[in-house]
């Protein structure tokens, strides 16, 4: 789109943002950061209740647009109702009741013609009933409700089943679920478009219908009696899976939501696992983790056996993998406790070892090494066998994070062999993380040479797989070797490269581990201002405080940022901080860093302390 608009201006317009889905959202919010380098308008609308972050952009204005006021109303009326004389308290009344909501106004006057206080056509209604018998609800909602009931039964039921099937309804979808014949769902069809509850939206590739305003089919759908609205939902399910027998992977979404509803356990647990994966392999973690859990939901509606156990383990490790990407470490972990006391009752020890690897993962997060070496020792324990071989690769790598320990990350890499692109039941290519790690050890001992051929390799891995999450691991893994070694202009450009991917794909886990490298990087070339709107961005993220196996060093690259920028209080007070960390977590490497810089600063003060 923005290279359309270097051809041609473009208009853009995304209507009722509040009903988002999680991708959609992150697309626009990278559109809009494009936006002042682009010849292109975007327009949104949305309900009240909706936030978005272009508040601040100097390029973004916001049109309220408010009830109507008496005489715009007035002048709606007119073009509904037309000039009749006798029609003037009425629409007194109704300006009243309507608080200038237009739909209001319109399902009112529709209401009143179908119960025959009016008479004639649109724009020329006469008094049909005396007018001051008339009743008008004090609710948009009670006008549709009884629109709705006035319907022929067969007609509201059919009206019924399009809400079920959802906003846009299918004309293929909505003839296999009704059940009526070709002629009666003509005519039902014809009768509610010439009613206005709904249209014809689309007739290529397919016929599709749409509702005029989502009011009505809330209104429609919440009507049902929980047992229709089960039954129709179950339909749904069975006509999708005969309609999109080959096609079935574009349906997911579908397909889990209606599986659910309709109370279709077992199939609801299949289907949503597909779409939470699905939705993984797009980056879109926040989407993933609410189907997982309602997978988990559907499980708990099943008498418990151990396929049943089975299954509840791997939807929680599934939750764990995408919560750790969006950086909620706290509820994560939950999950993992909740599987691990599953897996132990089923005595199944390649679960078990895959929990205790996660949870090393955990326990390195939180800064506690030697907590997370017993974890790593005891899940190589638990997959010796040649069963576990996978289980057995992931648990090196892990051991290898938590003692930083070259030997350990090269023994996982031997192990993998030629099966570099795999992930092993990770969410990140295994391969991938193992060299990021591996270079990061490598530089700290100062053997470059060694360390960039392999974040080459991580680099190239992740983008020939087009992982956004492993992408941006190498990014940064490859980032911080270049700023050990002193090489801005590299680290930059590689960190830049990893922050775009972050934000792209939704990956908040790594984006203040990025900001704090790239802003450090900045400050080493005098890029100050930009440096800086980095460093206290990282600071300040709530992930980046959470995260605190490694964030020893962190602190030491961004206090010697601070002092780089002239901050020297601020670089100071983190690297004390950092140094207090460091001995707690037993982190000896990051402690050298931070008592170099500390004497950096005491070295710059004025007279010298030389001694301390």
């Amino acid at each position: 789109m923005v290279r359309e608009s270097q051809k041609q201006p473009l208009l853009l317009i995304f209507e009722d943002l509040h009903w988002i889905d999680n991708e959609t959202q992150a697309f626009l919010d990278n559109l809009v950061e494009s936006l002042p380098m682009a010849r292109m308008l975007l327009l949104v609308n949305y309900r009240p209740g909706y936030s978005h972050s272009w508040a601040d952009k100097t390029y973004y204005t916001q049109i309220r647009v408010d009830p109507l006021q008496s005489a715009s109303a007035e002048e709606l009326l007119h073009h509904l109702l037309g000039n009749d004389r006798e029609l003037a308290p009425l629409k007194e009344l109704l300006i009243k009741r309507t608080d200038g909501n237009p739909f209001f106004a319109e399902e009112s006057v529709r209401s009143l013609v179908e119960t025959g206080f009016l008479t004639g056509t649109k724009g020329a209604y006469r008094p049909g009933l005396k007018i001051d018998s008339i009743s008008i609800p004090s609710r948009v909602q009670n006008v549709v409700a009884d629109r709705i009931d006035r319907l022929h039964i067969e007609k509201k039921h059919l009206l019924q089943t399009a809400a079920v099937i959802g906003a846009i309804v299918p004309f293929r979808l909505l003839r296999a679920v009704a059940g009526l014949s070709e002629d009666e769902l003509y005519d039902h069809l014809s009768a509610l478009q010439a009613a206005e509850f709904l249209y014809e939206t689309n007739l290529f590739p397919e016929v599709e219908y749409s509702f005029k305003h989502a009011l009505t089919t809330e209104v429609a759908y919440g009507a049902l009696l929980h047992d229709r609205r089960i039954l129709l939902h179950a339909r749904v399910v069975k006509a999708l899976e005969e309609i999109t027998e080959n096609t079935s992977h574009d349906h997911l979404d579908k397909l889990a939501h209606h599986a659910y509803h309709g109370e279709l356990w077992n199939k609801a647990i299949i289907y949503l696992k597909e779409a939470g994966a699905k939705a993984v392999s797009r980056s879109s973690f926040r989407n993933a983790v609410l189907c997982f859990e309602q997978a988990l939901e559907a499980l708990r509606q099943l008498p418990e056996t151990r396929d049943t156990l089975r299954h509840a383990v791997d939807l929680r490790i599934e939750i764990r993998n995408a919560l750790f990407i969006l950086g909620d470490f706290e509820q994560g972990l939950r999950y993992l406790e909740e599987a691990q006391a599953a897996a132990v009752a089923l005595n199944d020890h390649g679960r078990v070892g895959k929990l205790l690897n996660l949870m090393t993962a955990h326990w390195q997060i939180q800064g506690n090494s030697e907590q997370a070496i017993t974890c790593a020792n005891q899940a190589l324990n638990h997959t010796k066998a040649p069963e576990h071989l996978d289980l057995h690769i992931v648990a090196h790598y892990f051991l290898g994070v938590a003692h930083q320990a070259i030997g350990v990350l090269e023994r996982a890499l031997s192990l993998i062999g030629d099966r570099k692109y795999e992930m092993f039941g990770m969410p990140v290519i295994v391969s991938v993380v193992c060299r990021a790690w591996l270079v990061r050890c490598l530089a700290q001992m100062g053997k470059f040479s060694e360390a960039v051929p392999g974040g080459d390799e991580a680099i190239q891995t992740a983008l020939e797989s087009n992982h956004p999450y492993s992408i941006v691991y190498a990014y940064y893994g490859v980032g911080v070797l270049f700023l050990i070694k002193g090489d801005f202009d590299k680290a930059i450009a590689v960190l830049e490269r990893g922050l775009k991917v972050c934000q792209d794909a939704e990956i908040p886990v790594h984006r203040p581990l990025i900001d704090s490298c790239l802003g450090s990087a900045y400050a080493s070339i005098g890029r100050v201002d930009g440096a800086l709107r980095l460093l206290d961005r990282a600071v300040e993220d709530t992930a980046w405080m959470r995260r605190m196996g490694g964030q020893a060093l962190r602190m030491a690259l961004v206090s010697e940022a601070y002092m780089l920028a002239g901050r020297t209080d601020s670089a100071e007070a983190l690297a004390r901080r950092g140094l207090e960390l460091s001995g707690k977590s037993k982190d000896k490497g990051s402690r050298a860093w931070l008592l170099r810089i500390l004497g950096d600063l005491t070295a710059r003060r004025s007279p010298l302390k030389a001694e301390q």
